[in-house]
């Protein structure tokens, strides 16, 4: 829903960038050749495992900055990643594969937008 008001937003010619998050107004897209790794950051780590839950796009979906591309869960919590670059999306993990902190997520390399 947010996606679509600021397409909206933008469309008409109105300022959207008070919504818009630091990813999707700092981000950049990967040139050719480039590549950029989605890492599970250290400070989340607890006495519980974390676990990838759900993917929000397909390998090889072109990703912007700032979209949200994946989950992951511990029993308490759960964590919604985005990424801050643009380009092909490429996965590491699987859905249920436990992660630790430091692990690779998923890699984005650059691509040729539509």
């Amino acid at each position: 829903m947010r996606r679509w008001l600021l397409k909206q937003m933008d469309k008409w010619g109105l300022d959207s960038s008070n919504l818009k998050t630091e990813a999707e107004l700092k981000g950049r897209f990967l040139e050719l050749g480039e590549s950029q790794e989605i890492i599970f950051p250290e400070e989340l780590i607890e006495d519980s495992e974390w676990r990838i839950v759900e993917w929000f796009f397909k390998k090889g979906e072109i990703v912007n900055p700032g979209d949200v591309i994946g989950a992951v869960e511990n029993r308490r919590k759960r964590f919604e990643f985005e990424t801050y670059v643009g380009g092909s999306l490429n996965y590491y993990k699987q859905v249920g594969q436990k992660v630790e902190g430091g692990t690779v997520l998923a890699k984005i390399t650059g691509a040729i937008r539509k």
